[in-house]
């Protein structure tokens, strides 16, 4: 396993300092592909597929090293071939990255707007 620069701007990606600035930017971790790729690139990853694939590349490896961990969501998506940016856009699974033992399901701690029951927060 080597640490190359890439690898190193993404862990820094997760160092709470800089965690304010990377939340006005792409939102709190676990990062999708995109997000990543935003961050790498200086905000130059829009349409440029072979950036998107090589962020998605680093961070596969960075799982298979064990310095990441993926969780799949399923979320609401903007389709590229979509008429307007007001559509609904489309549901589809996501991988998301983030530090190993965070992007786990863990107990919620409750509150007043809970429902009675057994139940967990997805972080």
């Amino acid at each position: 396993m080597r640490i190359t620069a890439r690898k190193k701007a993404i862990l820094s990606y997760f160092d709470p300092h800089a965690l304010d600035f990377i939340r006005s930017e792409i939102g709190l971790p676990p990062y999708d592909v995109p997000g990543i790729a935003y961050l790498l690139n200086g905000g130059l990853a829009g349409n440029k597929k072979y950036q998107l694939e090589s962020a998605r590349r680093t961070l596969e490896s960075m799982v298979k090293d064990g310095l990441l961990e993926r969780v799949t969501s399923y979320e609401r998506r903007q389709n590229k071939t979509q008429g307007s940016a007001q559509a609904a856009g489309v549901w589809c699974k996501v991988s998301r990255y983030g530090l190993p033992g965070q992007c786990t399901v863990v107990p919620d701690s409750g509150g007043s707007s809970a429902i009675e029951g057994e139940w967990s927060r997805v972080e």
